[in-house]
């Protein structure tokens, strides 16, 4: 018998993000014990994959209804063609689409949700295809037990359709973690420069302890539509020297080192993989315990802490107990690593092939 064939479907390969990356991470795992295929529903993708099947239903950007009018039969006939066992389809416009399609294919369907439902409940386009895509697949992987929590309380949906599965830390995270060094003094946030990562509770904190720390940085990564403005108020607030805009590093994961406390100050958040990446790096870390993410990651009170969401005091209060006090800093970094194994990929891969196996029995 040949091995079972795994099908990763997304929106768009070339819409290049954490879902992307997800997938792409999934697919050349899988390929050890699977055959292993990926759709782009439209425009195709950014770059080749090696052993892995590719293909696009629509070769342009092209909407839902688009997509369903020119590549409805051709999704269908590749699937079967290809004699796909299980599609594994990520987010809720991709996960409408696939499950329009369910009654022509042979496949079983697993609806991923890599963001968290709550987050956009508002959006009622979006609450119904996740609806959809999650009743009407065979089941549905969510990043957190969180969202687990949330499908069964408000789709109702049975646990026995439901599994948690965490995104794994690469393992280039733990092999360039070095050892934490307490005496630095700078904090670290990494992530877009968007709304979602609460820039501007960020800016409110750093006012109101920068000051009092003469001697301390706190340094953000990333790029986005949010850089200028960024600029702009923290030169008014007075902070430009301790508060600094790092750009984006291409070297990133040789950066942890360099600081004693993680902070994050978003909004929403899936499994934030910066927040692992700082556990994996042994940082301390502050974050506000929003829907899901941080409160999977921390352990509050014992690796770092975890805030009230929109509790700015409290968040710049606890972000001060850490720059004052070095001994525990060092405490909260030596219990960094407890929970690690939960996302580490062995782990991770022994759960997806679990639920193939269900599935396929």
């Amino acid at each position: 018998m040949g091995k079972k064939h795994i099908c990763l479907i997304d929106y768009d390969m070339c819409d290049w993000g954490g879902v992307e990356q997800v997938i792409e991470n999934l697919g050349y795992a899988f390929l050890a014990d699977y055959k292993v295929s990926i759709i782009s529903l439209c425009t195709g993708f950014l770059r080749e994959y090696n052993d892995v099947s590719c293909y696009t239903i629509v070769n342009k950007r092209a909407r839902m209804r688009e997509i369903l009018v020119q590549g409805y039969w051709k999704l269908i006939h590749i699937l079967n063609q290809n004699h796909v066992d299980i599609v594994i389809v990520c987010e809720s416009c991709a996960g409408m689409i696939v499950t329009m399609a369910k009654p022509f294919i042979n496949a079983k369907v697993i609806f991923a949700d890599h963001l968290n439902l709550l987050s956009v409940w508002q959006d009622k386009p979006v609450r119904y295809m996740r609806y959809f895509s999650s009743k009407f697949s065979e089941h549905t992987v969510t990043l957190t037990e969180k969202n687990k929590e949330d499908y069964i309380k408000y789709f109702h949906l049975s646990p026995q359709k439901l599994t948690a599965i965490y995104n794994w830390i690469d393992e280039k995270v733990f092999t360039a973690a070095k050892e934490y060094q307490s005496n630095e003094k700078k904090i670290l946030t990494v992530g877009r420069l968007e709304y979602a990562k609460g820039y501007d509770r960020l800016l409110e904190i750093a006012e109101n302890v920068l000051p009092q720390h003469p001697d301390w940085e706190w340094h953000i990564y990333g790029k986005g539509s949010l850089q200028e403005m960024l600029r702009q108020q923290i030169q008014q607030r007075g902070l430009g020297r301790q508060l600094v805009l790092m750009g984006k590093s291409e070297r990133m994961l040789e950066e942890y080192s360099k600081y004693s406390i993680f902070a994050m100050t978003s909004y929403v958040e899936g499994l934030p993989l910066a927040l692992l990446e700082a556990k994996t790096n042994h940082l301390p870390s502050v974050c506000f315990d929003i829907l899901t993410g941080p409160s999977e990651i921390i352990e509050n009170g014992k690796n770092g802490y975890l805030v009230q969401d929109g509790d700015i005091g409290d968040f710049a209060e606890k972000l001060e107990i850490l720059i004052q006090d070095q001994l525990l800093r060092e405490s909260f970094s030596s219990q960094t690593i407890q929970g690690i194994e939960k996302f580490q990929k062995e782990n991770i891969m022994e759960q997806w092939k679990a639920l193939f196996g269900m599935m396929l029995r």
